[in-house]
């Protein structure tokens, strides 16, 4: 009961997500959640058996599993903070942009702590949020342990 409630509560979200971080998948149309008994699974259409997990690759997994995160907390939140461990390590340039632009104008009310080992993607990710007119600041803990 549990996990239906739950999938339920966050699966129109979770189709939107999908689609704006998957866009070279399934045409960009999202995924749908599936949900039976304790089990949950992702389909491309509603009609289908398929499991679109067994056909993605590691960078649309993560894609998904950010998409999936980004919905609970959308839904469930009960703070304003939002941390982040290097989401687009495995993301191809398009779903990297599709993904900034989704924290950009959907999670404005969030305190957002990303995380990454790429100063070009830092760099990237910084203009992108003063572009929307978004406070942005840059730490770089290698070198304040210096």
């Amino acid at each position: 009961k549990y996990i239906s409630d739950i999938s339920r509560g966050i699966e129109i979200i979770f189709h939107i997500y999908t689609g704006r971080l998957l866009q070279n998948y399934s045409q960009g149309l999202g995924l749908f959640m599936a949900h039976k008994g304790d089990k949950l699974s992702f389909r491309e259409r509603v009609d289908s058996e398929i499991d679109a997990l067994f056909s993605m690759s590691s960078g649309q997994l993560s894609a998904l599993s950010i998409a999936f995160t980004l919905a609970l907390n959308h839904k469930y939140a009960q703070n304003n903070l939002l941390l982040i461990d290097d989401p687009v390590q495995t993301m191809d340039e398009i779903n990297m942009s599709a993904f900034i632009d989704l924290l950009r104008y959907e999670f404005t009310d969030r305190q957002i702590f990303i995380s990454t080992h790429e100063d070009h993607t830092s760099a990237y990710f910084r203009y992108k949020f003063s572009k929307a007119g978004l406070e942005k600041s840059r730490i770089n803990f290698m070198n304040l342990s210096r």
